[in-house]
Order: C-alpha cells, then sequence, then structure tokens
C-alpha cells in the first residue's frame, strides 16, 4: 500500500528541504577553504543532485489532466520570476552595467543565479503539457534523449569544442535539463514505479546515486581544462538519485504529528529563494569562512521565511 496522501506531502516536502539545502551548498561552497577536491565532491557532486530532484518532484506533481492547471502553473512560475529578478535588482544590476543589453536579456531567459529554475520550470511544464498523452516508452525515451543531448553538450563546453561563453549553450535549462527529470518524475506515477517499489529500497538506490555523484563529478573534472574546471549542471547520478528519492519520499512510514506541522514546503522554497541574497553579502562584504557563510544563509533564510509566514506574505513570494 502507498502511504496516505498527508504523509507523502510531507515526505516530499522534507526531500525539498534536503535539496534546497544542496543548493546553498553549491553557492556557499562551505568546504571552500578546506581543498579543491573538497569542493567537487560535495558543491559540484553531491550538491548537484539538488536542482534535478526539484524538477523530479515537479513532475511527479504534475496534473495535466487537470484543465488550466499547467497554465495557471506557468504564469505562476513567470510571475515570480519577474518578481524575484526584480526584488534582487541590486545584485545583479552590476553585471548588467557591463556586460550590455546581451547580457541583460540573457537574464530574462536564462534567469540569475538559482532563478533560472523558474523559467525553466516554465519551459519544462509547457514542454510536458505538449507530450504527456504520448506513450510511456515514448516518453521514456525523450527524457533520456534530451538528457544526453545535455550531457553530450556538458562534454563540448568542458572539451573547449565549443565556446563556453555561448550563451545558448548552456545545459542549465529548461529543455536540457529541466523537462528531462520533470518527465521522469511524471512516470514515476503515470508507470506506476512509486506503488512497486518500497521505502527502503529506493532509500537505498537514492543513497547509492549520491554517491556515484562523487564519483562521476571527479570524473568531470578530470575531463575539463585542468586550468579552467567547469562545474557539471547535470549528472549521470541524478538519474538514479533524483526518482529514487522521489519514490523513498513518497513510500516514507508515517510522521510524526509534530512534523507534519512545520510548513516544511514553504521554508524549503524560502531557503532556495533567499539564501543567494544572504551569500552574496555575506562574501562581498564580509571575510568569513565559507562554512559560517553557509550557516548564516542557511538559519537567516529559515528565520526570514517564518517572518514572512507571519506577515502572511509567504504565499505571494513563494
Amino acid at each position: 500500500m502507498t502511504a496516505p496522501p498527508s504523509a507523502r506531502l510531507v515526505g516530499l516536502d522534507l526531500l525539498k528541504l534536503f535539496l534546497a539545502l544542496l543548493v546553498v551548498t553549491i553557492h556557499a561552497n562551505p568546504l571552500k577553504e578546506i581543498s579543491a577536491e573538497a569542493t567537487w565532491l560535495l558543491g559540484n557532486g553531491v550538491a548537484r543532485i539538488a536542482v534535478p530532484g526539484f524538477f523530479c518532484v515537479a513532475g511527479y506533481m504534475f496534473r495535466p489532466e487537470v484543465p488550466g492547471r499547467s497554465r495557471r502553473l506557468i504564469l505562476r512560475y513567470l510571475w515570480l520570476h519577474l518578481l524575484w529578478l526584480t526584488l534582487y535588482l541590486p545584485f545583479w544590476w552590476p553585471s548588467v552595467a557591463s556586460g550590455g543589453v546581451v547580457q541583460y536579456l540573457k537574464l530574462w531567459v536564462f534567469g540569475w543565479w538559482q532563478l533560472w529554475f523558474l523559467t525553466g520550470l516554465a519551459m519544462a511544464l509547457a514542454g510536458a503539457a505538449l507530450v504527456w498523452r504520448w506513450r510511456i516508452g515514448a516518453l521514456f525515451a525523450l527524457a533520456l534523449g534530451l538528457f544526453m543531448l545535455g550531457y553530450l553538450l556538458q562534454i563540448a563546453r568542458m572539451e573547449h569544442w565549443v565556446p563556453r561563453s555561448w550563451w545558448p549553450l548552456l545545459v542549465r535549462n529548461g529543455v536540457l535539463l529541466g523537462l528531462p527529470f520533470f518527465l521522469l518524475g511524471h512516470l514515476l506515477r503515470r508507470a506506476g514505479i512509486d506503488r512497486r517499489i518500497g521505502f527502503a529500497p529506493a532509500l537505498t538506490l537514492g543513497i547509492a546515486g549520491l554517491g556515484l555523484s562523487v564519483a562521476e563529478t571527479m570524473a568531470l573534472r578530470h575531463v575539463a581544462d585542468p586550468a579552467h574546471p567547469l562545474a557539471p549542471e547535470t549528472l549521470i547520478a541524478a538519474l538514479l538519485a533524483c526518482p529514487a528519492l522521489v519514490v523513498a519520499a513518497v513510500r516514507a512510514p508515517p510522521l510524526p504529528a509534530w512534523l507534519s506541522a512545520w510548513p516544511l514546503g514553504t521554508v524549503s522554497a524560502g531557503i532556495y529563494f533567499l539564501h543567494i541574497g544572504f551569500v552574496i553579502a555575506l562574501t562581498r562584504f564580509y571575510p568569513l569562512p565559507r562554512a559560517e557563510v553557509y550557516l548564516i544563509a542557511v538559519v537567516g533564510s529559515v528565520l526570514l521565511t517564518l517572518a514572512l509566514i507571519r506577515l502572511r506574505l509567504a504565499g505571494r513570494l513563494f
């Protein structure tokens, strides 16, 4: 039997909280002062599961059969993108001033720092809404095909076969990274995979995927130009880790009532959107160790999110 809906949602919220903490890891680099290898193992390894995981969760929650739902979500994601770009204007405006109109347009198409996820999610949702009636095998083939195209493009940029500075070749977009994992999340439910795998096997596979991500990112580091290594945008290990972690979340055993009472989903969203302000401000103006930057960014984001919930503003911002 599957877990009751309330337990499934709490499990997914816990997973999103874990993924949000990994996103902060990417940007704060808490092990940066230790060694370059440690940074790659964590920030460019395990933490790179985070964004594909968010797409996978969103795909699992995808309900294309509900009239108008996809359109409303797409519009909401685009609105949030514009809203947060405006709120972060003091942070990104200097880069626009030096980069000109092209740099400005890039921000609106590809997003800025973690905000690219919103445009990517809108693109992934729009793409999934067009193809969701396809057969299961065709959707799997599409997801894996788009992923491999993006992965090969990533290798090409690492090897300088294509210019790294040519922004249309970025893998970090809703088609090459977002849509594959969004479809995989959708197929977990549609193909009944979430009902066939238990919590323990799914969690084991998810942890194994996290471990494989470490090995894969170190291998990619050696593929890249040693003088200018390029952090991976996506990992093959994520194909195992992300769907498995989603299944583990929805098949998790009943959780304590006090945990269910916490707004875990809103807190995870708050950490995702707010942490970058703390990270940028601290790294620009205060020479703190990166581990402290990480801790302050997480705690500050949580406290600010709880304050926004109290002020009834969280629903409008997240």
